[in-house]
Parts: C-alpha cells; structure tokens; sequence
C-alpha cells in the first residue's frame, strides 16, 4: 500500500520498529523487567526494552480529519484521517486511517494496523477500521 506524505527516516532508536514494518510486521518495545509494553518512540522503563511482535489489533480511541496539509506532500491526499488507536497491547499509536471508512468513525471500534510502503523512505503502520 502507498499512503501519500512526507519520506520517514528511522534512527537508530526506531529501526526495528521500521524494520519490521517493511516486513508487514509489528514490533514494540517491551520492558524485560516489569512487562509493560510502550509506544515505538519509548526508550527507557525500570528495566532493559526488547522488541516483541505485537498483534496488530486495537480500538479506535479518538480521530480527526485534516483538510490542511501539514507537509506539501499531503496535498493531494486531503482531506484524511489520522487517529489514535490503542493496542491490544495496551500502548497507543498514532496512525493514518486508511481504507473504506465509515462517515462518523465511533471510538471503540475495532483497528487492524495494516503498513503502507513508499517508494522512498521507511515502511509505516496505518490504521484500517474493521467491521462491527
């Protein structure tokens, strides 16, 4: 999937998280010592973080529609969704809601994270509503 905007670059703290998304996969950072699970861009906890394979699942928490672009590369994309979506996991990711969507998305609903993969730059997760 091609999801128009802006090339994404990882460092060295992300690389597995893009990594893995080029490989349609989902990992997130997980603290060896207490177990909780963290957003990508975490990079500390009580304890050491490895990456571990995450469903790829979650709920819809909130969304908005943009109709300005951000960036120049959005331009002929608008108007689009971006949301917050909570992992079953536990941490939340900020996506671009991709897909069929309903008019009025409706919070709790459930997300599958789906990779969009640019012709330049790092692969990403985006967010595609599922049925009820």
């Amino acid at each position: 999937m091609t999801v128009p905007g802006p090339v994404i670059e990882a460092d060295s703290a992300t690389a597995p998280f893009f990594a893995a998304a080029a490989r349609d996969r989902l990992l997130l950072p997980r603290c060896v010592s207490c177990g909780t699970w963290h957003p990508p861009e975490v990079a500390t906890c009580c304890g050491p973080l490895e990456w571990v394979p995450a469903a790829g699942r979650g709920v819809l928490v909130s969304w908005a529609v943009v109709h300005a672009a951000p960036h120049p590369a959005f331009a002929d994309s608008l108007p689009f969704r971006t949301a917050l979506v909570e992992l079953a996991e536990g941490p939340w990711l900020q996506v671009r809601l991709t897909g069929a969507e309903p008019a009025t998305p409706v919070a709790g609903s459930p997300v599958r994270i789906t990779f969009a993969h640019p012709a330049e730059g790092a692969s990403y997760p985006v967010g595609t509503l599922e049925g009820p």
